[in-house]
């Protein structure tokens, strides 16, 4: 029997952007794609406002409940979309970029011209031998312009379908086989009936809180070995008009990443421009900002009120980024966030023990501290990962997850290591790790009365020492600051930063810096 022919329907758990572009690309191998989201995000609200009502509804928000996004924390943060996910996005939806930009009034932010970028008080944008074009959007408007880019795309074939207010509950299997064959979900717009829907492929795109280890372990009895690094991450974000502070330099500024670098830089600060917009104000700078202040170690900054953040931005943050805070004039609430954390799923280590037709993609396989900003591009590059795969293995459906889980965990394993590198060095560090036989260790620095300190892995501290002298050394250097921004984009591999040239100028760093010293 020709496999192919079977390709009828796939079933995406999870409509977010990596719901969302994982169909555009599946949308050449399946005549049916379903959609299981468990949020109303296609109500008249969203899906029928002008792009100005949009602005509106999106400043005010005070949670992601407010409208239509009960599950998601993640779409109130602060997003920029970098030059990889650039690319893919745009490939996928043609003409998303035209709309963000002329329509929805998204500014492309030019990083050599307009960005300020800083780890560990390392000025990294000043000098760049090249430039790069990220966008500066917020991660709700963008949701909304895909989704409707997708009805527009596939409206006419009925290719895509919806099941909002939908939440899975089961996998269904056939245990025999070691194939998943479809999902038990239950409606909310039906008395919360349990109904079954079965398909020839299911991906897993439910985020970061995704219940895929315990419906594998409760459907095939499979335990899931996992890492999750708890570094106390949280931050306050809001939308905000920015106006003039007198120093050009920093009004010139519509991206500003400032990094934190533990442990001795636990408090950090971002803004991006995600709406231009028209103003009778000679000093307002035309532009609506998404503000983030952000801490590790548990520093978490006040939300109680904005004058209790201009007090706390004055005593622990840079001078120049109270004076943004302080020219800036919020246009909605200030919302908290205080739940992320670095977790990975080793799905790879499973082997065939893993079920066919069934993968997990973007933060549902691994999740990891967002201060580079990669999260929307690793969703992205394992989307377009999976989609070749399809093209390059055509009539052998049933090895298709494993071979997505070897090669999208090299992409994870290549963000996993720059974002959270320097995470282990956190004074309250705790680590959980489960193996694949269900075994859980906790490790917990500080609290070594209930569990153990966790040992460092060698490959940590090397790199934890490598990465700062490489920043000491690219805040002078910028071949070495456009390399690293070339890897943060996604754009190539992290051994890029490894180049001979690259570490005889780290060595040399690190020892002048010794020498100095005695």
């Amino acid at each position: 029997m020709n496999e192919r022919k079977q390709r009828n329907h796939a079933i995406i758990i999870g409509g977010s952007i990596g719901g969302m572009v994982t169909a555009a690309y599946l949308s050449k191998y399946f005549k049916r794609i379903t959609i299981i989201e468990s949020d109303d995000v296609l109500n008249d609200k969203l899906m029928q406002s002008t792009p100005e009502q949009l602005l509106d509804y999106r400043c005010l928000l005070e949670n992601a409940s407010s409208l239509g996004r009960t599950g998601v924390g993640q779409i109130l943060q602060f997003h920029v979309i970098e030059t990889e996910a650039y690319n893919i996005l745009f490939n996928c939806y043609p003409e998303l970029k035209d709309k963000l930009i002329n329509v929805y009034g998204a500014r492309i932010c030019s990083l050599k011209h307009e960005m300020k970028f800083v780890v560990n008080e390392a000025l990294l944008s000043q000098d760049l031998t090249e430039d790069f074009d990220w966008i500066g959007i917020d991660r709700f408007t963008l949701e909304t312009v895909l989704r409707r880019e997708l009805g527009l795309q596939f409206n006419d074939t009925n290719q895509i379908e919806w099941k909002c207010n939908s939440r899975v509950s089961q996998l269904l299997v056939d245990a025999e086989s070691n194939t998943v064959l479809g999902v038990k979900y239950r409606s909310k717009n039906v008395d919360e009936s349990q109904f079954e829907l079965y398909g020839d492929f299911i991906v897993d795109c439910t985020g970061r809180l995704s219940s895929s280890t315990k419906w594998l372990k409760e459907s095939l009895n499979l335990i899931v070995p996992t890492e999750q690094i708890h570094f106390g991450l949280g931050y306050v974000t809001f939308i905000g008009e920015r106006f003039k502070t007198g120093r050009p330099e920093l009004d010139s500024a519509h991206l500003i990443g400032d990094a934190t670098y533990t442990p001795h830089h636990n408090k950090a600060f971002g803004t991006s421009a995600v709406r231009q917009i028209k103003t009778m104000d000679e000093n307002s700078l035309g532009t609506l900002s998404n503000v983030l202040i952000y801490c590790i170690n548990s520093e978490y900054p006040p939300n109680d009120s904005y004058d209790s953040v201009l007090e706390w931005a004055k005593e622990y943050l840079h001078p120049d980024y109270y004076l943004i805070l302080k020219s800036t004039k919020p246009a909605g609430p200030l919302v908290p966030y205080r739940r992320a954390i670095n977790d990975r799923k080793y799905v790879e280590k499973l082997g065939k023990k893993w079920p066919r037709n069934y993968i997990l993609l973007g933060d549902a396989m691994c999740a990891f501290n967002p201060q580079y900003g990669q999260g929307i591009a690793h969703t992205c590059r394992q989307a377009r990962l999976l989609g070749q795969i399809f093209e390059q293995n055509r009539c052998r459906l049933s090895d298709i997850s494993h071979v997505y889980n070897r090669r999208a965990s090299a992409i994870s394993e290549e963000c996993w290591m720059i974002s959270t590198t320097n995470d282990w060095a956190t004074p309250n560090l705790k680590v959980v790790k489960t193996d694949s036989s269900g075994v859980i260790r906790t490790y917990q620095r500080g609290g070594e009365k209930v569990h153990p300190s966790p040992k460092v892995p060698l490959l940590i501290k090397f790199l934890q020492w490598y990465n700062y002298w490489f920043f000491q050394c690219a805040s002078k250097s910028g071949e070495l600051a456009t390399d690293f921004i070339h890897v943060m984009n996604q754009e190539k591999g992290p051994f890029l930063l490894m180049k001979p040239k690259a570490i005889l100028k780290v060595i040399y760093a690190s020892l002048l810096h010794n020498y100095s010293k005695s």
